[in-house]
């Protein structure tokens, strides 16, 4: 069977194309799909199509864009169908111009499909006839890759004998490389040659591409030191603000156990998000993955923890709260993308908030904003809480007044500025960072009252201003922070002595 990736931002292309043809009886299977130019380039070094069904027209990375870095790079050799709603002969000219095998109007008529697939069919055919039969032998990085990266892998380690590898141990080191702020790296080809060419004489390493990554085989067992190195060297390659980010598998000491060594890398890299501030990861426990999945955080609870925060002018207070939520997002096992819109959100429902609350703020908060673009091209969580803090930092500082007050007097002007939202002790104690029994009796002690009491009475005293202007009761129910309006009637009429229609009664004949 050979493979077939299918590319269309239209997700009903992509599984009407799935379903239309009988690709089995043709001779292929479909491996893969991708929504764009971009994941189709990503998953084509995992893939390794022999054909891609291409979109001609899609955002952001046109189909002609993608099939002319197919064909800068030698490695890449997949055929390609090209499917295009447009009878633009232009783009169909500049298309049979990078080689492309065919051209399909939409909407794809199916026997029209399948005489095509049949054709190419029958020239991957004769390449393999042509492959088989060829006298030079397979690079050992190509072997390698195949292996390593085919779903067939394992099996083919313990079976194969082209790796013809006898080395004491083995050992497969990932390298990740990004440019600028969190950007996968363009220099991937550069540093495969280069680093191939500069190790050339070692008979014990391997240079391979595995996937986005780079892969190192070597037969020793890499130590910190040779690790750090290596990074250096590779930080050189690249352009200035390169990131480099190195995984080792452990050392395995049979070849048909190289495919483990492989996983563990690629484990660990998938960690590099949470812990690869270093640069460099290692099979330690401390990388393990948090055990069982969290319940996934929630983004309105989360942003009102970060918005009291920045409303007392904590910049520490902001700090554990991020800390929290990133810790919240590994739990639940979130992916970096995920964490990293979950982020954002956050921010933005956060800062949006404080225009209303704190005068002449709304400047600041907009400039504040305005890092959301950053946060999804960061590399690391640590990374997120950094630029946060600094944004965050900036913004405190822009606000009128510091926090130079006590927790005590901090706590009380809080509760008169929020006394309408879900407010509860434990809440405070967390974005103060006290023991809540503690700050209970600290607050009783300032105030003469306990937390709940003088809770109540502020948003009581603000019912009364607000019955007094003439609202209904449910309103100024709803208004200053009693979800129940029975629940407040009785809170009204104990603190007061009167029911709060009474009392709307009364100040309006008054």
């Amino acid at each position: 069977m050979f493979k077939v990736m299918i590319v269309d931002d239209e997700p009903a292309i992509r599984e009407g194309l799935k379903t239309i043809v009988d690709w089995d009886a043709i001779g292929f299977e479909v491996a893969e799909t991708a929504a764009n130019g971009r994941e189709a380039l990503q998953k084509y070094e995992r893939i390794r199509p022999d054909l891609m069904i291409m979109d001609i027209r899609m955002p952001g990375m046109s189909g002609l864009e993608v099939i002319e870095q197919l064909r800068q790079d030698k490695l890449r050799q997949a055929h390609v169908l090209i499917l295009s709603g447009y009878a633009d002969f232009e783009y169909a000219r500049r298309a049979l111009g990078y080689g492309v095998d065919g051209y399909l109007l939409k909407p794809v008529d199916e026997q029209e499909m399948e005489e095509e697939l049949r054709r190419v069919y029958r020239t991957l055919e004769q390449e393999r006839k042509v492959s088989i039969h060829r006298s030079e032998p397979v690079p050992i990085h190509e072997v390698v890759e195949q292996m390593l990266l085919s779903s067939s892998g394992k099996e083919q380690l313990k079976a194969e004998t082209k790796l013809q590898l006898d080395w004491n141990m083995y050992q497969i080191i990932l390298v990740e490389l990004r440019e600028g702020p969190g950007k996968p790296s363009e220099g991937l080809a550069r540093s495969f040659r280069q680093l191939s060419d500069g190790w050339a004489a070692d008979a014990k390493t391997v240079i391979f591409r595995a996937g986005s990554y780079l892969g190192i085989l070597a037969g020793r067992e890499a130590t910190i030191q040779s690790l750090q190195q290596l990074r250096e060297q590779l930080i050189a390659l690249e352009p200035e603000g390169c990131q480099v980010y190195l995984a080792a598998g452990e050392v395995v000491e049979d070849k048909s156990l190289i495919h483990d060594s492989y996983e563990q890398a690629e484990s660990l890299m998938a960690q590099r998000f949470w812990v690869g501030e270093s640069g460099i990861l290692e099979p330690e426990p401390a990388l393990a993955a948090p055990g069982g999945e969290g319940t996934t955080p929630l983004a309105g609870e989360w942003a009102d923890r970060l918005y009291y925060a920045v409303d007392i002018r904590s910049i520490e207070a902001v700090g554990r709260v991020l800390e929290e939520l990133i810790a919240a997002c590994r739990s639940a096992v979130l992916s970096e993308q995920d964490t990293k819109s979950l982020c954002s959100h956050v921010l933005s429902l956060a800062l949006s908030r404080l225009p209303g609350s704190i005068a002449g703020s709304g400047p600041a908060v907009q400039q504040c904003l305005s890092l959301i673009p950053q946060l999804y091209a960061l590399s690391t969580a640590s990374q997120i809480i950094r630029l946060v803090l600094q944004h965050t930092g900036e913004l405190l500082e822009s606000m009128d007044g510091g926090s130079h007050e006590s927790v005590m007097k901090q706590m009380t002007d809080f509760i008169r500025r929020h006394y309408s939202d879900n407010l509860k002790l434990e809440m405070l104690a967390e974005i103060f960072n006290y023991n809540s029994a503690y700050l209970g009796k600290m607050f009783k002690t300032y105030t003469g009252e306990s937390f709940n009491h003088f809770l109540d009475q502020v948003r009581l005293d603000n019912a009364k201003e607000m019955l007094a202007q003439g609202m209904k009761v449910h309103k100024v129910a709803a208004q200053v922070g009693y979800a129940n309006v029975d629940y407040f009637h009785s809170k009204f009429k104990k603190y007061t002595g009167i029911s709060p229609s009474a009392y709307r009664e009364q100040m309006g004949d008054g």
